[in-house]
């Protein structure tokens, strides 16, 4: 779809736009739209600051409309419509604390995002409004790297990538989201094309277990490297590992093996660990 026809496809209110929540401690704090330009393709964009000041286009991502000054400490959910290949905060120590949860994440033609380092984001919602003549949610992203990476969020809602069926990438994905105690069957189902689960939940520390038959469909991975290393607490996770089908093919098993290099390393209270092989532990 052409930017022109998204544009005009706002205005008539077929699009819904991408919606989260920020928390200012101060008078006069300082944010910044984390734009990025994936593959050279630049932002254009309407924002609603939250705080009843108006609306700013963005048409590049150094704009200097990317900044906004909030006069008063508070909270304000910020609405984003138009396109927007690229949102990146990784980690940028600046206003990664402000994030606070994600609403809704509209239709807005997410090529990369990451929430890296954003500690205080505890909330985030499934992708459960795919259109079939939109790009809506996150149907168009195409790598999850460090999406969640460090943030606060407890709950990984079901749903949350089915619509991702161009995804090819998921490395760090939820790298140190140590509230996560639990992963939903079938999370990556519909992500048939991924290749790279590298570290995707490394240091994930309160898994409790692992759902069966969790990579059945991503059978075109080439690297589990670290992928559950040290997802436990104590080495008590008490599931067992992915296995491809219900007769109990294991990733391990496959042909040709996936590099599994430190998969599932400290993870000893598996009740099949001893099965594994070396190279994946």
């Amino acid at each position: 779809m052409s930017i022109a026809r998204r544009l005009i496809s706002i205005e008539a209110g077929q699009v819904r736009p991408f919606k989260f929540t920020i928390q200012t401690g101060g008078a006069n704090t300082q944010f910044e739209l984390p734009l990025t330009s994936p593959g050279g393709k630049q932002p254009n964009i309407v924002v609603d600051w939250g705080d009843s000041s108006g609306t700013t286009t963005i048409l590049q991502t150094l704009d200097s409309g990317r900044f906004h000054t909030y006069s008063t400490a508070g909270t304000y959910q910020i609405i984003i419509s138009g396109y927007c290949p690229g949102f990146n905060v990784n980690n940028n120590s600046s206003y990664k604390g402000l994030y606070r949860s994600f609403d809704d994440w509209g239709g807005i033609d997410f090529e990369q995002i990451d929430f890296f380092g954003c500690i205080n984001l505890t909330t985030i919602p499934s992708d459960v409004s795919n259109n079939a003549t939109l790009n809506e949610g996150l149907n168009t992203v195409l790598r999850f790297n460090s999406t969640f990476r460090q943030t606060g969020i407890t709950i990984i809602p079901n749903g949350l990538f089915d619509f991702s069926s161009n995804v090819t990438s998921f490395v760090n994905t939820f790298v140190f989201c140590t509230g996560i105690s639990s992963i939903p069957s079938g999370l990556f189902d519909n992500n048939t094309q991924v290749v790279n689960f590298e570290s995707v939940f490394r240091n994930c520390r309160s898994i409790t277990a692992i759902p069966s038959n969790f990579f059945s469909n991503n059978q075109s991975v080439t690297t589990f490297s670290n992928a559950f290393n040290m997802a436990t607490t104590a080495n008590s996770l008490g599931g067992a590992t992915p296995t491809d089908t219900p007769s109990g093919d294991e990733i391990f098993e496959r042909t040709p093996t996936p590099i599994g290099t430190d998969c599932f390393a400290f993870c000893s209270g598996l009740t099949n660990f001893g099965s594994i092989p070396a190279t994946f532990k």
